[in-house]
């Protein structure tokens, strides 16, 4: 399931194979819209891409999983597919993605994903009156408190792991932040995930930037260094 070398085939570039695919996994109580920005700077390299939508606040996690290992049987072969998550979508990736798929599988990128949990969560839950606010994001918004033991479980794929930190505590658009700083947060984070909770021991490359959470997918910065580790295998 490694990665290889090289640039994506474009389409119309010869007959021969069809172009390598991205499949691009949103956040939690976000939509596709939240990816299109890099859809289509992806779509100008080259690559098939597809831009995946799911109902973060409906389900739990493990149905979650469940339904994007269903959705992933019923694709088309290409010669090898990339993945590319954001916050709790790069969760789902890594849970579905040590199952392999039944297709070539080339790399992984993970952005602002809370590997650990994120303190937000833990700091609204310790609160009365704010205790019910996780869950009205959904089941998994009120499952990703720092540190929860179940996170602790989930594997890592044996595909070429890239991740991006973001280090923007504060974005006004961003509740989180909000809620951060109003505990007097003073952690390393992008507004809602900590920077520690996003980075993953074995990674194949770390890459930290000048992000917040939120529109970390729309970032000029972030889509560039996606498509150099799609192509390279590095930042």
């Amino acid at each position: 399931m490694q990665g290889r070398e090289g640039p994506a085939k474009r389409e119309g570039e010869g007959n021969e194979t069809p172009p390598d695919r991205v499949i691009l996994l949103h956040g939690l109580s976000r939509t596709r819209r939240s990816m299109a920005r890099m859809a289509a700077a992806l779509r100008r390299e080259g690559y098939h891409v597809i831009n995946h939508g799911y109902s973060s606040r409906r389900y739990g996690f493990a149905e979650l999983v469940a339904q994007f290992r269903a959705f992933c049987a019923g694709l088309d072969p290409a010669p090898r597919t990339h993945f590319v998550g954001h916050s709790l979508g790069g969760l789902i990736l890594r849970a579905a993605l040590c199952e392999t798929p039944p297709f070539p599988c080339g790399r992984l990128v993970l952005l602002g994903v809370p590997n650990r949990g994120a303190l937000s969560v833990t700091r609204l839950q310790a609160k009365g009156w704010t205790r019910a606010l996780p869950g009205l994001l959904g089941r998994c918004a009120r499952e990703l408190y720092r540190d929860a033991p179940w996170l602790a479980s989930i594997g890592r794929p044996p595909l070429e792991t890239g991740v991006i930190v973001g280090t923007r505590r504060f974005d006004p658009l961003n509740p989180s932040a909000w809620i951060n700083r109003l505990h007097g947060a003073t952690e390393d984070s992008d507004g809602t995930v900590e920077c520690d909770s996003a980075r993953l021991e074995g990674a194949t490359a770390i890459l930290t930037l000048d992000v917040g959470h939120t529109f970390m997918p729309a970032d000029d910065g972030v889509i560039a260094a996606v498509i150099r580790f799609l192509r390279e295998g590095r930042f």
